[in-house]
C-alpha cells in the first residue's frame, strides 16, 4: 500500500517546522536520498514506513491527513462542528440548529446513508434538550441505538452521536453503552480524541445513574472499572469522578465520607487556580444530592 505522492510536501513541511534535517527525519527507516525524492514528489512511500516516520517526528496520522487534506473535516465532523458552535456559549441558535437538522435530512434522502439519519436525530436531540420539555420520538431513539449496536466498533464519530444521544437512552442501554466502552477500552485507549470521548460518556452516565439513585448498577459500574487498570486510570485523572463518586456515596447514605471527598475536590482545584470549574462542579452536586454547598475561593484563604 503507498500513499498519495503529494503528502511528501506536508511531510516536508512538518519536518522543517521541527528543523530536522533529512538524516534525522529518516533515520534507519529510509534512506535520505529517498526521503528527499518522497517530499519532493518524485517517488511514493508506503504507509507503513510513513506511519513509522510520523512516529519518529511525534506527529499523529490524524494530524498528519488533516492538514494534507486542505484542513477539511468529513461531512459529519463538520456537521457536528457546526452543531456545537450554534449552541456554543448559551447562544442556543435554535433556528441553526434546525436548518443542520433540515440538510441532514435531505442528505439523506439523496445519499440513503444512515449515517446522515442519525446525524439528523442528534441534532434534534440537542434541540429539544435546549427546548426542555419536548420528547425525541422513540422510533428515532430506537434507530440510532440500533445503528450503533449493530457497528463491530465504535470509533470517534460514534461517541459523538453516543455523547448527544445520551439523555434520551433507556437505563438498560446506557448500561449496555458503559459495558461495551469498558470492554473495549483498549482500543480507546490508544487514541486520545477516542479516551477523552469515552471517559465523558462514562462520566455522564455515572451521573444519570447517581441522578436517579440506581445505586445498584453505580455499585456493578464502579466494580468493572476497578478491574481494567487502563480506563481505571483515565477516570481517575478526571477530577470530575471524584465529584461523582462524593455524589454517589452521599446520596446513598454515606454523607460524612460524600462531603470529605468533595471538600478534598474542592482543595485540588483551588491549588490548581482551577476555581470556576470548582464552582461548575458545586453546582453538579447540588443537582443530584439537593445539598448545596456553594464553593467559594474564599473558603481555602487560611492553607
Amino acid at each position: 500500500m503507498t500513499v498519495a505522492l503529494s503528502f511528501g510536501a506536508t511531510f516536508k513541511a512538518f519536518r522543517l517546522e521541527q528543523n530536522l534535517s533529512l538524516s534525522q527525519a529518516a533515520g534507519d527507516i529510509v534512506g535520505k536520498s529517498f526521503l528527499s525524492k518522497f517530499e519532493r514528489g518524485q517517488s511514493a512511500i508506503s504507509a507503513e514506513k510513513l506511519w513509522a516516520l510520523l512516529q519518529r517526528m511525534n506527529i499523529t496520522v490524524s494530524e498528519f491527513q488533516y492538514r494534507a487534506l486542505g484542513y477539511t473535516r468529513t461531512t459529519s465532523e463538520a456537521f457536528f462542528a457546526q452543531l456545537r458552535e450554534a449552541v456554543a456559549n448559551n447562544r442556543q441558535n435554535i433556528a441553526a440548529v434546525d436548518k443542520l437538522i433540515s440538510q441532514a435530512e435531505i442528505r439523506f434522502t439523496q445519499t440513503r446513508l444512515p449515517t446522515d439519519r442519525v446525524n439528523a436525530i442528534a441534532a434534534r436531540a440537542i434541540k429539544y434538550t435546549i427546548l426542555n420539555g419536548q420528547k425525541l420520538p422513540q422510533d428515532q431513539i430506537d434507530y440510532v441505538a440500533d445503528y450503533l449496536f449493530r457497528a463491530e466498533e465504535w470509533r470517534s464519530y460514534h461517541l459523538q452521536v453516543i455523547s448527544y444521544m445520551l439523555i434520551y437512552l433507556a437505563d438498560a442501554t446506557r448500561r449496555q453503552i458503559a459495558q461495551t466502552l469498558i470492554t473495549q477500552a483498549s482500543k480507546f485507549q490508544a487514541i486520545a480524541g477516542n479516551r477523552e470521548q469515552a471517559t465523558e460518556i462514562l462520566l455522564n452516565i455515572l451521573a444519570l445513574m447517581i441522578r436517579d439513585r440506581h445505586f445498584q448498577e453505580v455499585t456493578e459500574m464502579l466494580g468493572l472499572l476497578a478491574k481494567n487498570s487502563g480506563i481505571q486510570a483515565s477516570l481517575t485523572s478526571s477530577i470530575a469522578f471524584y465529584a461523582l463518586k462524593s455524589a454517589y456515596w452521599f446520596v446513598s447514605g454515606e454523607e460524612a465520607r460524600g462531603r470529605s471527598e468533595l471538600q478534598w475536590v474542592f482543595q485540588t482545584l483551588h491549588h490548581l487556580g482551577e476555581d470556576e470549574y470548582a464552582q461548575a462542579l458545586s453546582h453538579q452536586w447540588y443537582q443530584l444530592t439537593r445539598q448545596r454547598i456553594d464553593y467559594s475561593p474564599d473558603m481555602f484563604d487560611q492553607d
